[in-house]
């Protein structure tokens, strides 16, 4: 008898959730999709506006002129080894008596 009310209850709720995974998934994949296509038109608007925080009208017309966002800072030389002195290359020789 137990084993029975294991089975109905068992094939019951896994008929649920096939139930529920039908109408959910769906929607589910639905949101998902709007979610990415909504990431990639924002993307790409923010790619094609002029600078960040125009507006999405505001497009960037190419006027030949080159813009310069970054600068690397400019390196100073370093003082290590160039001003520590003269090294001399030894090898270490060891001897067979040890």
């Amino acid at each position: 008898m137990g084993l029975l009310k294991f089975l109905f209850i068992a094939i019951a709720v896994l008929w649920l959730v096939r139930l529920v995974a039908r109408l959910l998934f769906p929607w589910a994949m639905r949101k998902m999709a709007q979610k990415v296509m909504g990431d990639a038109q924002r993307q790409h608007d923010f790619k094609n506006t002029t600078y960040r925080g125009a507006n999405t009208n505001q497009r960037r017309q190419p006027d030949g002129k080159v813009r310069i966002d970054y600068m690397p800072p400019i390196e100073k030389p370093k003082k290590g080894a160039k001003s520590a002195g003269e090294f001399v290359e030894f090898e270490e020789i060891k001897s067979s008596t040890e």
